[in-house]
């Protein structure tokens, strides 16, 4: 809520882009909007963040919880995403918060987003990021029950003969989440100096990556790329009990198959109390593996995405990294072009 000391502490510790948290998982946004309700009432964040972030030569890019909107769903409740047995997807046992999921083939919902991107082009920021904008499944124990099976989904697959998890009926939700980022994505397609990122979901087994996002989320990552400047995996290795060289393998896998620059974010504790923290030298591993895998970048977060909650001595193990980096760069010319 103090922007100006915020982006300078995160200038000094070597940070030159922040991905800001503008429209939440509820509806609610961070700005003076006509469409959604302020989060932060009399107070114009996003334009406060932004003037101090020219201030402190940081790159902003809001970021969109596109699909979870509690808001929009009180508005339109026939909007919401339903499991095969009729579950509406609502609830805390989908992810750590309290979701709430519309879905997409509803042309309300994508024209909502579409006033709520449209406003954020109005501001001096440098890109925007896209996430949750999936068909969410819900796990129960060994089972997955996939949504969605709204009226109007309903009505759609019976209209064009599609049975329940055809290869039609697969590529159809495909086609319904590529066609909503795709129209999300258009206000900033003829910026040149503008970073269009899309936060993907990561999976454990690389070889079928692609196919098991299409199949439970509707995603298909490659279609998706072609909107996007830059992809973020969400390589969370430490829930996953992965090692660190797992983030290296998904972002060379993923840049093998999209041609598209990687970023993946990196997950620096458990949001458990006691707190779980990586230590030092893993932080490192996981930072230097995926580079060494070919990444533009690392995004780092903590527990509920908060890159503020970082520990002091994370702080110092990262900022000591892009410090490195900048010697090299600067010695031998940015990794890219080695």
């Amino acid at each position: 809520m103090q922007p100006d000391a915020e982006l300078k502490r995160l200038a000094n510790n070597g940070v030159n882009t922040i991905f800001v948290i503008t429209k939440e998982s509820d509806g609610r946004v961070f700005y003076d909007s006509d469409v959604a309700p302020n989060q932060a009432h009399g107070r114009d964040l996003l334009g406060e963040l932004a003037d101090a972030a020219a201030v402190h030569d940081i790159n902003i890019v809001p970021t969109i919880f596109v699909l979870c909107d509690k808001y929009l769903l009180e508005q339109y409740p026939e909007t919401v995403q339903v499991a095969r047995e009729g579950t509406e997807i609502r609830y805390p046992n989908v992810s750590a918060e309290h979701m709430h999921w519309a879905c997409p083939s509803h042309d309300i919902v994508s024209e909502h987003l579409q006033a709520v991107t449209k406003e954020i082009a109005d501001y001096d920021v440098d890109g925007i990021q896209f996430t949750h904008f999936e068909f969410q499944p819900i796990g129960n124990d060994e089972s997955n029950y996939l949504s969605c099976y709204c009226e109007k989904c309903r009505e759609q697959y019976e209209l064009q003969s599609v049975s329940e998890r055809s290869s039609a009926w697969i590529d159809r939700r495909c086609m319904q989440i590529d066609s909503l980022l795709r129209k999300l994505s258009e206000p900033f397609r003829d910026r040149s100096d503008f970073l269009v990122n899309i936060e993907l979901e990561a999976f454990s087994n690389l070889e079928t990556a692609i196919d098991d996002s299409r199949k439970m989320l509707g995603v298909d990552q490659c279609d998706v790329a072609e909107y996007a400047d830059i992809l973020t995996p969400r390589t969370a290795h430490i829930d996953l009990d992965m090692h660190p060289v797992w983030i290296r393998e998904v972002v060379r896998s993923l840049r093998q198959q999209t041609n598209t620059p990687i970023t993946p974010s990196i997950r620096t504790g458990r949001g458990e109390r006691p707190f779980n923290r990586l230590e030092d030298d893993e932080l490192v591993s996981a930072i230097q593996l995926a580079l060494h895998g070919g990444a533009h970048g690392v995004s780092l977060f903590s527990d509920g995405a908060n890159i503020g909650r970082l520990t002091p001595e994370q702080w110092n193990t990262a900022t000591k990294m892009f410090d490195e980096l900048d010697y090299f760069d600067r010695e031998y010319g940015p990794a890219g072009t080695r």
